[in-house]
Parts: C-alpha cells; structure tokens; sequence
C-alpha cells in the first residue's frame, strides 16, 4: 500500500493531519492528501455508468488489504505507545535535571574534604583492569606504582553517592561500642531475684568527694 493510500485510510477514520505527521508521515503528502478528500466531499456526486467489463476486486485482493491495514493498526498503535512513553520522560527531565544538579553540587563539597582524594583522584576504590571499571564514574586512571591497579578520576556524581565517609562513621561507632562495658547489658543480664530484664545500673564514683550514683535505666 502507497504512502497516500496510508494516510487516506487513517483520515477516512478520523485521524486527525497533526497526528499523522507526529507519527511521521510528510507533511505535504498529509495536506495534500487532506485537502484532495475535502474536495471530493464539496464536488457535486454524479453516478457514474459502471462498464460492462470492468472486473470486480477478488476476494484473495480484499483479504490481502485487510491484513496490510491490519498490519499498519498495530504498527500505529506501537508507534503511539512510544511518543507516551517518551512524552512521559519528557515531562520527567526538569525533575532530574534538579537532582543532577543537586547532586553535582554535593559530590564536589564531598570531594574537596575526602581524605581518599589524591590529585584529583580517588584512591578509596581500586579495580583490576580498565574493562571492570563502571562506565560513566569518572576517568580511568592506571595506579602509578602497581601496574594491576587501577583508579578513576571520579565525577561529581559518583562523588556524591559514595559511601566512604558513611563507612568510616560507622567503624568508629563499632569501636566506640565495644569499647563501652555496658554495651548489650541492657538486653542480656535478667534479674534473679525478681526476673526483670534490662533494668540494670552501673555504680559511678566520683574520684573525687567519693559520692556514688548510678547510671542505667530505671522503670
């Protein structure tokens, strides 16, 4: 089926010329066509005489335009499908263009205060070859001293969603725990004289008047 022939069917149902040219059909073959239509509707109708030996359309002719216009629905429908889609991440882009930004910013304050930042490059994460490096992270960078390492100069991006500084936190809270004698008491000692659990105190003497108080939870 001919381009025109296309665009005659889907303005025969109803379709309107915008959408057809959004669907990527020419614009001058869809105003061509349009305008033909618009003007055998204003021509005055005559019947004309039907020939004695024109040939009727076969029925193998009409099941064959029936499958191509089948075929063109479901394709229109797909290509409709898509422009939803795209005009939905259409719509998305001041949003994450806000986060990028948001992000950039973050990832260079980060990237000025961490301790792992050497020249520019990070020295937190290291990578046996070139190819194991995430694409879009930074710039591969080869370690100066071992050849099988290698580093990246990283994006602000990658910057900002790093969890180095976050780790290194938690390592000193874990020490900070353990170092703390009453760590896990509360939930570990139950009483033998009334059976209570976690309403335990430690004894603290002042060094220096010799007072003693205590300090726990209490009920």
């Amino acid at each position: 089926m001919k381009t025109t022939e296309h665009i005659e069917y889907l303005l025969r149902q109803g379709r309107k010329p915008k959408e057809l040219v959004e669907l990527g059909f020419p614009k001058h073959l869809v105003t061509r066509v349009r305008r033909r239509l618009r003007n055998e509707k204003t021509a005055p109708q005559t019947k004309v005489p039907q020939e004695a030996g024109q040939a009727e359309n076969r029925p193998e002719e009409l099941v064959e335009s029936s499958h191509e216009l089948a075929e063109m629905q479901q394709k229109l429908e797909s290509l409709e499908s898509s422009l939803r889609k795209v005009d939905t991440l259409a719509k998305l882009l001041p949003e994450v263009a806000v986060l990028v930004a948001a992000a950039q910013e973050v990832g260079t304050d980060k990237r000025e205060d961490c301790p792992h930042e050497e020249d520019g490059i990070c020295t937190m994460w290291t990578w046996s070859s070139r190819e194991e490096i995430p694409h879009g992270i930074g710039e591969p960078v080869a370690a100066e001293k071992e050849e099988s390492q290698w580093h990246v100069r990283p994006s602000p991006f990658y910057c900002a969603l790093c969890t180095a500084f976050i780790e290194g936190r938690l390592d000193d809270v874990e020490s900070e725990v353990c170092g703390n004698p009453l760590s896990g008491a509360k939930y570990q000692i139950t009483c033998k004289g009334c059976g209570s659990k976690g309403y335990i105190a430690a004894a603290i003497k002042c060094t220096k008047c010799g007072r003693i108080t205590y300090w726990g939870w209490l009920p």
